[in-house]
This record gives C-alpha cells, sequence and structure tokens, in this order.
C-alpha cells in the first residue's frame, strides 16, 4: 500500500508551498535540502516532485593506515613538542 497523506497549500513568502510529513520522508530517504525536480501537468491539475537518489553516505571501500593518510604530509612531527613521545597519553609530574 502506498502510504497518502493529505495538506493544504500555505503561502510561504512570494511562493507557496505544502509540507511533506517526515513520515513520507523517511521512507524514500529524503531530508530537508534534497534536491526535486518539479514538473507540472495542467490537464491533470498534478504537480509531481521527483527526489534525486539518496546518497548512501560516505563508505570507505577499505582500511587505510596512518602511514597511507599521512604519506604527503611535508610538516613538522607532531607529538615531540612536549619534550617526548607520550602522544595521547597524559603524563603528570
Amino acid at each position: 500500500m502506498t502510504p497518502t497523506a493529505t495538506g493544504t497549500l500555505a503561502k510561504w513568502g512570494n511562493s507557496q508551498g505544502v509540507r511533506i510529513p517526515k513520515d513520507i520522508c523517511e521512507l524514500i530517504g529524503i531530508q530537508v535540502g534534497s534536491a526535486v525536480s518539479i514538473r507540472a501537468d495542467q490537464a491533470k491539475s498534478e504537480v509531481v516532485l521527483t527526489f534525486e537518489k539518496p546518497d548512501d553516505g560516505y563508505r570507505r571501500s577499505r582500511k587505510v593506515s596512518m602511514e597511507e593518510l599521512c604519506a604527503g604530509w611535508s610538516g613538522e612531527r607532531v607529538g615531540e613538542e612536549w619534550g617526548g613521545p607520550d602522544v595521547g597519553a597524559e603524563v603528570v609530574d
């Protein structure tokens, strides 16, 4: 069964707008800022919204070592400015 909802066309600045219920947005994977194409069919009094396929998010295809991540680094070595190799460990004297 296709989810349906009702709404009211409302004034939104110099335009008009209809709110899309959260459960329908979640169902098709859209969120605020999603790109949409709007097509109007005057004969049928229809407005069709087509959203771009949602991005599945960032996925790394493989694990990357710290050496690979830092391979192009040409700056100073980080961690020795405090007097030793205790990077990430708190040392209290």
